[in-house]
């Protein structure tokens, strides 16, 4: 007769039996999940504490490195998969001086001074507008309002549709240009990316495929289903569009960006997403613990596996700390460039 599990050991056997069902990535990172249970199942016992469970779990997917990855208790975070960045890793302890230095560079350029709009997390506001007469320059550095809905499922469709509003009304605040910048550069995603796409969609368009991990074998998924994408029937910008990204631009901020990539007004300049698509797939330990995980696997309409790849720009340009130095950003010089080009 088998043994009665104690609770450390309970929480561990449904957290690698739920990643074992559920997590879509292991033979794309390279992670043998059967050996990482033999190597860390002896270690939980009856005895082990909260604390040391959590640091266990946490050694078991570290080597994935998906920043979906997260174990909390309500809105504390316990534990979280870091993914690497380049942006991240260039910009360490100066990102303030970057976000200024696309301030300066739009000021230069003839742009009004950029201002702040919607709520304020980690001292940024949700969006930055600027525009000259002849272009708007929009900032999304979220895909959220307010933190909560991000927590509580329950509070995603209105923060959605306060996120929406909040677009909508800077929409027309620059209708009368004829370009438009979009930059979600670091922003890490929330929801919302598809209805703020569809803003600037003309047509219904194949945008990406996507499938789910199925419980059964590691090679268990659904079938391939196309996603599209379809104009809003409401506030819509369709003049030329250029949208700027980087490996910090994630998950919900990916899905705007592949929403709009097939557009033919649209251009995206930067470096490629992150490539961290999936929604978060949420399960639950004893004691008020959650964790999550990726699930969905996107493929680009040519059927490539976009984790870890991100969604590839049309114009590569990197940021450096010399932007800084300068106070120009690149990326911004560039698309202005290739935004004037275009209008000759």
């Amino acid at each position: 007769m088998p043994k009665k599990l104690s609770r450390p050991e309970k929480d561990f056997e449904t957290f690698w039996t739920t990643f074992k069902d559920n997590y879509a990535f292991f033979k794309l990172k390279g992670v043998d999940w059967d050996s990482v249970y033999t190597k860390f199942r002896p270690q939980v016992t009856k005895t082990t504490k909260e604390k040391q469970l959590i640091e266990i779990l946490g050694q078991m997917v570290e080597p994935l490195k998906d920043g979906h990855i997260t174990i909390s208790r309500g809105e504390k975070i316990l534990y979280k998969t870091q993914k690497p960045s380049s942006f991240r890793e260039e910009f360490k302890d100066l990102k303030k001086e970057f976000w200024q230095t696309v301030g300066t560079t739009l000021v230069q350029n003839g742009f009004s001074q950029p201002i702040g709009v919607g709520t304020v997390f980690r001292d940024e506001h949700l969006y930055y507008v600027a525009k000259t007469e002849q272009i708007g320059y929009i900032r999304i550095s979220r895909c959220f309002a307010e933190v909560k809905s991000i927590i509580h499922e329950s509070k995603e469709l209105a923060d959605t549709n306060l996120m929406l509003s909040l677009f909508d009304s800077l929409l027309r605040h620059v209708s009368n240009t004829q370009t438009l910048i979009i930059d979600v550069r670091g922003n890490g995603g929330g929801h919302g990316g598809l209805e703020l796409a569809s803003r600037l969609t003309k047509t219904k368009t194949l945008t990406h495929y996507k499938a789910i991990k199925q419980k059964g074998s590691y090679d268990s998924f659904s079938t391939l289903e196309p996603q599209f994408i379809a104009p809003h029937n409401g506030t819509q910008y369709l003049k030329q569009i250029i949208i700027l990204t980087n490996d910090k631009t994630a998950s919900s901020a990916e899905d705007f960006t592949i929403s709009l990539y097939q557009q033919p007004h649209v251009t995206t300049i930067g470096t490629n997403t992150s490539g961290m698509l999936s929604d978060m797939f949420e399960a639950k330990l004893s004691n008020k613990i959650a964790f999550t995980l990726s699930n969905q696997v996107y493929y680009s309409t040519e059927k490539e596996i976009l984790e870890d790849k991100g969604v590839q720009v049309h114009v590569e340009v990197k940021n450096t700390k010399q932007d800084i130095e300068a106070k120009q950003d690149a990326v911004l010089v560039k698309a202005l460039k290739v935004m004037r080009e275009r209008n000759k």
